[in-house]
């Protein structure tokens, strides 16, 4: 399952590979499209995908110019754990609750947050300051990874 950047610069996905090539049909997402796969560590345009190959070497057509997607795609869209996680919502959890590790577990790095955890409680929260501190500076500087390194999105 794919998950793409269409036209309108918003995230889809999990969509088959079916829906992609009727999207790239339609125009509705270009051979420059950001595409992620399921297991994927980064995003890289449709172009570079094998799978899609035919698509881009057939002759073009007149079809019209491609705009943003009529509409978002069908069905409800879930979120997994391999999909990419989201600055804002690592922001925002480390500036509320990350005193207590919580914007750690969020990125993946469960080890790291039971240690951040349990550091806050056993120095009286000193450590534990310290430690906030840091992480909201990392994230809000686009610095810090999920624990598969893939960078957080921005939306």
């Amino acid at each position: 399952m794919y998950h793409v950047i269409g036209g309108d610069g918003k995230q889809y996905g999990p969509i088959s590979e079916a829906i992609v090539r009727g999207w790239l049909g339609e125009g509705r997402v270009s051979a420059e499209s950001l595409s992620f796969f399921a297991g994927e560590a980064q995003w890289i345009p449709l172009r570079a995908r094998p799978e899609f190959a035919d698509v881009f070497s057939a002759p073009p057509t007149n079809a019209p110019p491609a705009g943003p997607p009529a509409g978002p795609p069908p069905g409800p869209v879930r979120m997994t754990p391999d999909a990419p996680k989201d600055w804002l919502v690592a922001m925002l959890l480390s500036i509320f609750l990350g005193y207590f590790g919580v914007d750690r577990f969020y990125l993946g790095y469960t080890g790291l947050g039971v240690a951040k955890l349990l550091i806050t409680i056993f120095s009286c929260g000193l450590a534990g300051w310290i430690w906030w501190i840091i992480d909201v500076i990392l994230i809000a500087a686009g610095n810090m990874t999920d624990a598969k390194g893939s960078a957080l999105v921005r939306y």
